[in-house]
């Protein structure tokens, strides 16, 4: 019930009163940076600072110390003098939580009361002061207005500091008859892995996300609260996929024959797989499920239930979300949310990958699309600029400029294409000690930044792109009140559709440490051999499966621009992938004699191919020696899945010795797999020159065994005839 205006004015007597005394927080509390004993949150508040009447604010406070609180009284304070500009904004949201801003109103009935607030315990609180209670003189501007938490415990009584406190903007309503325009993004974007066998890591943390409170539950939760004010999506397509799924049974990377190749359909007998189940129920059915996910027998053991737990959890999320895209386009990322300035430096093929698997993904959901790109750090190089379609919506900050264009439209042209451009300040959120990205602090932001701009006379468009993780009970407040008599809200779409304004290129604002922020050549080199080595394993496999595709979705979530606070995790599950399918290529091996001797210059040697795969492989093996020694034959080989050939060679050489032989197995085309085998051949006779030379001496030697026994055994028999003679004259008479 409004109060009597008699009623005010005495109010605003005893508020005099009050700020002189314990109202003015002392500088010594101003500069000391221990954290508040009482946490306060402020859940609701009234969006603009009205001419007359209450300003309301409701919220919590939460006793996160030891102590036990008593009488804590929530009291609500204001500046007394605006915010003039977007500039003094920006650096008031940085200020220290402890600073000083403003009185608070201490006259009784404008403050509430908790009687007592044990340690870990939470109440609510609601303030409804006269605005001509607040220190704010009314003049056109931003105002600081906030609440501040004062109450004793048994061993610090009451004083004039602030056992806690928090804080936001409200600004006056703009006069005049001109209104602003808003635009606000919600986007859906976040780092995506993968295991090393193909299968959407993290699971746990997804169940967190789509769990009620979640960022992607909460980014939902706040769509929903926006009734018929207009919004855009800005989605990556990596994150939908993921979702798809983990609501498909999260399959591993599998092997089997691509059912959607003419010749490989499953037939009625054969077990169904991943990509034939019947779509998420409320997501548009896919003209070619396939695209999405593994081919792979599903499991003969029932789900885990955590794992049927966020099945359902995906596959509601996904229904929400195709529910309330309804018709209107989604403004679509590149595939994994790709670092599209690293990609255009690096490996420009990359990024051609990801913007079409993003538009396959959409088309197999059913889902209106419009190509995007917006880099979450809101700048863009001028080669990748220079590189992207122009038909692609492009939304740059204004931070990405040396001096922010001015346009009507908040659109200008640039390098030849059209770039929208959003409010860095807006999007940065409000002041601590509330999270900067409290949906609360960011609608009063946006708000204030409006206002400011529309006084200013600058009715641009303000596009703001809001962040990706949400506490997802006060994601509804974003759009509460957001639409004021003023402030007119309109989708992105329809700005991006407007004339620009052309900027010279020189404008464009790129630095040396932007270039250093990317990710570096080392991450796209990875991806390009994980990548190789699944063509390889393509080209291996007897049937067309669908290998390349899953680690191309695999390793290009590795190059998103999430990962480059991090860009060393990135890598390592690059090469886990690569290891991974190296690991199956190593499992067609050859297994060679452990040694070989010949008898004669040529003679055979079998070696055996093994296939550890569950899928039959086409392959041959290659052999290389010392130069000394030929092997013919081997060829090529199909193999059943677990299945044993012998590999048949001829070995020739014409030199005695031992000759080093290598075996290797490899791709149709030569391409080496990994495994091989080294064997040693012993090369005993050699040719036939040898066996000649060997026969000419043993000519000589039985020739002179022949030209000198006749002569010995004369001289012998004459030994002995000599010395029987000798032995008969010895005998007596």
């Amino acid at each position: 019930m409004p109060r009597p205006s008699v009623f005010r004015a005495a109010l605003a007597g005893l508020l005099t009163l009050g700020v002189a005394g314990v109202g003015t927080p002392t500088p010594a509390k101003a500069a000391e940076d221990d954290a508040d004993p009482l946490v306060v949150h402020i859940d609701t508040i009234s969006p603009e600072l009205p001419r007359s009447g209450d300003v309301e604010i409701t919220g919590t406070v939460t006793n996160v110390s030891d102590d036990t609180y008593t009488r804590v009284n929530l009291h609500a304070f204001s500046s007394a003098s605006p915010i003039l500009d977007s500039a003094t904004l920006s650096a008031s949201a940085t200020t220290d939580p402890a600073e000083y801003v403003g009185d608070r109103v201490l006259v009784p009935g404008t403050f509430d009361t908790v009687d007592t607030l044990e340690p870990g315990q939470t109440a609510s609180f609601t303030d409804t002061v006269p605005v001509e209670l607040l220190p704010a003189s009314g003049e056109q501007g931003v105002y600081w207005i906030g609440v501040h938490a004062l109450g004793d415990t048994a061993e610090v009584p009451r004083d004039g500091v602030a056992d806690g406190r928090a804080r936001t903007f409200i600004p006056t309503r703009p006069s005049g008859d001109e209104t602003q325009e808003a635009s606000v993004v919600l986007p859906i974007r976040t780092r995506v892995w993968y295991t090393e066998d193909g299968a959407v890591a993290g699971t746990e943390r997804w169940a967190r996300r789509l769990a009620e409170g979640g960022s992607l539950d909460g980014v939902l939760d706040m769509a929903e609260s926006a009734g018929t004010t207009p919004y855009s999506w800005l989605v990556d397509p990596a994150v939908l996929l993921a979702l798809v799924r983990l609501a498909e049974g999260n399959a591993t990377r599998s092997l089997a024959p691509d059912p959607s190749v003419p010749g490989q359909e499953i037939t009625p007998t054969e077990t169904p797989t991943d990509g034939d189940v019947t779509p998420t129920e409320g997501v548009a059915p896919s003209t070619s499920p396939e695209t999405l996910t593994p081919t792979e027998a599903l499991p003969t053991e029932e789900p885990s239930e955590e794992d049927a737990e966020l099945a359902a959890a995906a596959s509601a999320w996904l229904a929400r979300f195709t529910e309330l895209v309804g018709s209107i386009p989604v403004l679509t990322l590149p595939y994994g949310d790709i670092d599209v300035s690293a990609a255009v430096r690096h490996d420009p093929a990359r990024l051609e990958q990801a913007v079409a698997r993003g538009n396959e993904i959409m088309a197999a959901l059913g889902l209106p699309t419009q190509p995007a790109i917006a880099p979450s750090g809101d700048v863009l190089s001028p080669e990748a600029l220079s590189a992207v379609p122009v038909s692609t919506v492009v939304m740059l900050g204004d931070n990405a400029f040396a001096i922010p264009p001015r346009s009507p439209n908040s659109v200008v042209r640039l390098l030849g294409h059209k770039v929208l451009v959003t409010s860095t300040g807006a999007e940065a959120g409000g002041p601590g000690p509330t999270a900067a990205s409290d949906p609360l602090a960011l609608r009063q932001r946006l708000l204030s930044e409006a206002a400011l701009r529309l006084s200013a006379g600058d009715t641009a468009p303000l596009v703001v792109t809001l962040p990706t993780v949400w506490r997802g009970e006060d994601a509804a407040s974003f759009f509460t009140d957001l639409e004021q008599g003023w402030l007119d809200v309109v989708p992105v779409g329809e700005v991006a559709r407007r004339q620009a304004v052309g900027v010279p290129a020189t404008s464009l604002l790129y630095t040396e440490s932007d270039v250093e922020a990317e990710l570096g050549a080392s991450a796209f080199s990875t991806a390009t051999r994980a990548t190789s080595d699944a063509t390889l394993l393509e080209q291996v496999l007897s049937s067309v499966t669908r290998v390349e595709a899953l680690v191309r979705d695999e390793v290009l979530v590795t190059l998103s621009e999430q990962h480059r606070a991090r860009p060393g995790l990135a890598l390592a599950a690059a090469r886990r992938v690569q290891d991974s399918l190296r690991d199956d290529l190593a499992k067609i091996e050859i297994e060679g004699p452990t040694a070989v001797t010949l008898s004669g210059d040529s003679g055979p040697l079998g070696a055996t191919l093994v296939n550890g795969l569950d899928q039959p492989v086409e392959v041959q093996v290659l052999a290389s020696t010392d130069g000394r020694l030929t092997l013919t034959g081997g060829g090529v080989r199909r193999l059943a899945p677990q299945a044993r050939s012998v590999v048949r060679f001829e070995a020739t050489t014409s030199r005695a010795g031992v000759h080093n032989v290598r075996l290797s197995v490899t791709s149709l085309d030569g391409v080496p797999l990994g495994s091989s085998d080294e064997l040693p051949i012993r090369a005993a006779r050699v040719s036939a020159l040898i066996w000649i030379a060997m026969a000419g001496g043993a000519l000589v030697l039985f020739g002179m065994i022949g030209y000198r026994l006749p002569g010995q055994i004369r001289q012998r028999r004459a030994e002995l005839a000599a010395a029987e003679a000798r032995s008969a004259e010895e005998q007596p008479t």
